[in-house]
């Protein structure tokens, strides 16, 4: 019923195409956004300096005392009109729209900005005078109140106020700094306009180029990222995806053994998926080897005991080394308690073995030399304790439960095991996964001390432990 349901299915190459292409387009507009910015903020950052410059050398050209009492008495002083004549060779010397002095009276509609100087050009000034301002000059409606309230907060502040301005004749950027007297009371506006219109179609070129540059390069991208996605991924995905349904819809009911046989796709991948192919391969193959034993098994009852007997072997035995495994390790466990209880033992000892550094060889070589290593160490391990049942209860942990000679003889075992870890590890012609090294440690069942068999195992483990810190502390990397 799973794989009738086509519109319950979400395609893999859809998602990650949706995915991809919103991650782009985010991607797209979050750097041309922020380039945008940072394009805009350096340019007004340079305006800013050259504004200021202006602002503060006319700033420092007024006698204030003298400029306030001509706008309190709207008569033009000497001073002033040495002020007005350097103020007209700024602008004409400087590339600005306006270079100017206000003073906001009130926030009404009208009459609410008084002229105080407004600087000319020469043909202005004096030929064609007729749009001059002078002193004292009283506006009608050119300044809105918002307008007028900015003036107010500038007044505020010590601190040059930047702003933009759409005006009848384009963009201006305006500079503006508040002129205050010997008392620190504000009393007039000294302001620089700079005409932007050149520069905000500038901008706005060079957004649209840039936009265009990224989403060229972003599709550019995407093209690759999708195709590459489709030949390792998607594509494969949807082969195995295909060979594994076909796989379900033939063996549903199928009593032919021989036709219990997964079609793997010919991937052209080196990735995970080709090893979830190889396995799937392999997990039909086991699974037909074992759908035959069990057919064969109901044709001879003797095979299906022998059978069961096998698997109550493998339930026991560790299937990389061969051992005994933490089932058949609790098992002994719960008999040693028990004769421990009924006082039929009186002498056993436990030794735990760790192996070191499997998380390197695995992480630098591959599971498969790890597994080696595993491997090697169970064999050294049988080789030693020949007397007595070995355990593996972990992946790189192993128990010896000590009995009869090997019992008797502990310490002798104890100074081969370590030996034989020693001339290991200084062979040159081994691989790391050869030079086996592990840390031991050994505890005999003492009745005085002992109420259970895990106080034996613990002082094991911690001599084990001990032992292995006493390893790293010499180690030599």
């Amino acid at each position: 019923m799973l794989f009738r349901k086509k519109d319950a299915i979400k395609p893999l190459r859809r998602s990650i195409t949706t995915g991809f292409i919103f991650f782009i387009i985010s991607l797209c507009l979050f750097l041309g956004i922020s380039t945008h910015l940072n394009y805009k903020r350096s340019l007004f950052e340079r305006y800013n300096s050259y504004i200021i410059d202006i602002l503060n050398y006319v700033e420092t050209s007024i006698d204030h005392k003298d400029l306030e009492n001509c706008i309190h008495t709207l008569e033009r002083s000497q001073k002033f009109d040495e002020l007005e004549k350097m103020m007209d060779g700024i602008k004409e010397d400087f590339r600005i729209h306006y270079l100017y002095i206000i003073k906001p009276l009130n926030k009404n509609p009208t009459g609410n900005v008084m002229s105080v100087l407004s600087a000319e050009n020469y043909y202005d000034r004096y030929i064609n005078t007729e749009g001059n301002l002078y002193l004292g000059w009283i506006s009608e409606d050119e300044f809105g109140e918002e307008n007028v309230e900015k003036f107010f907060d500038i007044m505020k502040s010590r601190e040059p106020v930047f702003f933009e301005e759409k005006t009848d004749w384009g963009y201006d950027y305006t500079g503006a700094l508040t002129l205050f007297n010997s008392e620190g009371r504000a009393y007039a506006i000294l302001a620089v306009d700079v005409d932007i219109s050149t520069l905000k179609k500038h901008m706005r070129t060079q957004s649209i180029s840039l936009f265009v540059l990224i989403v060229v390069l972003g599709s550019l991208f995407t093209l690759r990222f999708l195709f590459w996605t489709e030949k390792n991924i998607t594509k494969p995905i949807k082969m195995l995806c295909v060979s594994a349904v076909s796989f379900v819809q033939k063996s549903h009911g199928q009593r032919d053994i021989n036709q219990l046989k997964f079609n793997a796709p010919k991937l052209n991948t080196r990735n995970e998926i080709l090893e979830l192919s190889n396995a799937i391969t392999q997990m039909t193959q086991d699974m037909q080897n074992y759908v035959e034993e069990i057919v064969w098994a109901e044709l001879d009852a003797q095979l299906l005991k022998s059978q069961a007997t096998q698997m109550k072997e493998l339930a026991n035995t560790d299937a990389l080394t061969g051992l005994r495994n933490k089932t058949s390790y609790d098992k002994e466990m719960l008999k040693i308690e028990y004769e421990i209880d009924t006082h039929k033992i009186d002498s056993f000892g436990i030794a735990m073995i760790d192996l070191n550094f499997l998380k390197k060889i695995n992480d630098t070589y591959g599971h498969e030399k790890g597994d080696l290593a595993i491997k090697n160490l169970s064999s050294l391990v049988c080789n030693i304790f020949q007397h007595s049942p070995v355990f593996r209860i972990g992946g790189d942990e192993f128990v010896v439960i000590l009995k009869d000679h090997d019992l008797e003889v502990i310490d002798s075992l104890l100074q081969q095991f370590n030996q034989k870890l020693e001339s290991l590890k200084y062979d040159d012609n081994l691989e790391l996964w050869e030079k086996v090294s592990a840390a031991i440690g050994t505890a005999i069942y003492d009745t005085s001390i002992d109420e259970s068999i895990e106080d034996v195992f613990k002082r094991a483990d911690k001599k084990m432990y001990d032992r292995k810190v006493e390893m790293k502390a010499h180690r030599v990397d």
